[in-house]
């Protein structure tokens, strides 16, 4: 299924920003854990994408998300003008960094780096939700002393004195001060809801492509979609995720949403999506796990049970698996990879300056 628009997150950890009220009870996200369903969500037929967030504030265009493309890559709005956005988040590597966990920030404790995959149906932003709002939050990397530690007046002047920067603002925002500080971000912002991942095998067998998975990943999918395992129960589709903030258990010391929100539980993250997962380990909030086998054996044990780890959800009992069940789960979640939407990373940056080195495809 096609989707043209997405909001998608930058993950760097800065101080939490003001409280953000609490969605009506009706909504979706809950700080209580979540009662087990009737039944849990079935693979067929395809489900509907929801909605985009943001993206009618500041509509997308191809000359906007062209823009958008080269600050993503751009280390020029670094003060050092040896960082980007790619820094953080390499397409090659799922948008993600490959360690385990970014450098502790003021505010934050650290924290493996989200995907920028399909975030653009994402409420909340971050492991702990504290942002809402791309727009808004593409200003603390830019800004923020231990990341890109420049300033808006910076930036602005910086592309003022680069042509192509001159005429490509020119053109998608006109007016009488095209490049601002703001205009930066809603370019970013553009860029970003085009990262979409919605055509992987998964996809093509919900739409009717029987083919395109593998008996081993057919016996993963009944397996994720069980009640058994509960697995759909948090990473619904289409998007595998859900805007729930969960205590799954992970043995670290990092409060979660507690610490931005007061009726957050100690230890509760953002449910994160499974879209191209295999590009992205290692894996949970803190980057514990090497690989996807040890994802699965955790949540097998009864995840945070194991080491009584409080407010545990309930949705989280464990189950049996054999190593048969183990592969097939595993199969599955490398049939949820679809990077047909990857960007083309510019050779060099409209600064002059070199982009970063691309890594070895995982």
């Amino acid at each position: 299924m096609a989707v043209t628009a997405a909001v998608v997150l930058m993950a760097g950890c800065g101080p939490p920003s003001p409280i953000p009220p609490e969605p009506p009870p009706e909504a979706t996200v809950s700080e209580e854990p979540i009662l087990l369903p009737t039944a849990a969500p079935s693979p067929t037929p395809a489900a509907a994408w929801p909605p985009p967030e943001g993206a009618v504030k500041n509509p997308p265009t191809a000359e906007k998300i062209e823009l958008g493309r080269q600050l993503f890559f751009e280390p020029i709005l670094s003060d050092s003008g040896g960082m980007s956005c790619a820094t953080c988040h390499r397409p090659e590597l799922g948008f993600s960094n490959g360690q385990p966990v970014s450098p502790a920030r003021p505010g934050a404790p650290p924290r493996n780096v989200s995907t920028l995959w399909n975030t653009g149906f994402n409420r909340f932003l971050l492991w702990d939700g504290r942002e809402s709002s791309l727009e808004e939050h593409a200003r603390l990397p830019l800004t923020l002393p231990h990341e890109m530690a420049s300033d808006p007046d910076r930036i602005v002047a910086t592309l003022q004195g680069i042509p192509a920067y001159v005429q490509m603002f020119n053109t998608v925002f006109g007016g009488t001060e095209p490049i601002s500080f703001e205009n930066t971000t809603r370019a970013l912002a553009a860029f970003q809801r085009s990262l979409i991942s919605d055509t992987s095998p998964y996809d093509r067998f919900v739409a009717g492509e029987k083919s395109s998975l593998t008996p081993e990943q057919q016996r993963g999918m009944a397996l994720f979609f069980s009640q058994r395992t509960n697995c759909s129960e948090c990473h619904q589709p289409p998007t595998f995720a859900m805007e729930t903030f969960r205590v799954v258990g992970v043995n670290s010391e990092d409060p979660g949403r507690a610490a931005v929100h007061e009726r957050g539980l100690y230890g509760a993250f953002k449910v994160p999506t499974l879209r191209n997962i295999a590009r992205t380990a290692p894996y949970m909030h803190d980057g514990s796990f090497a690989a996807l086998e040890n994802v699965v054996d955790f949540y097998a044990a009864g995840a945070g049970r194991a080491h009584d780890f409080p407010n545990v959800d309930p949705l989280l009992k464990g189950f049996d698996l054999d190593e048969q069940d183990r592969a097939d789960l595993v199969a599955f979640l490398t049939a949820l990879t679809d990077e047909s939407g990857l960007p083309d990373v510019p050779e060099r940056a409209l600064s002059g300056l070199p982009v970063i080195a691309p890594v070895d495809q995982k």
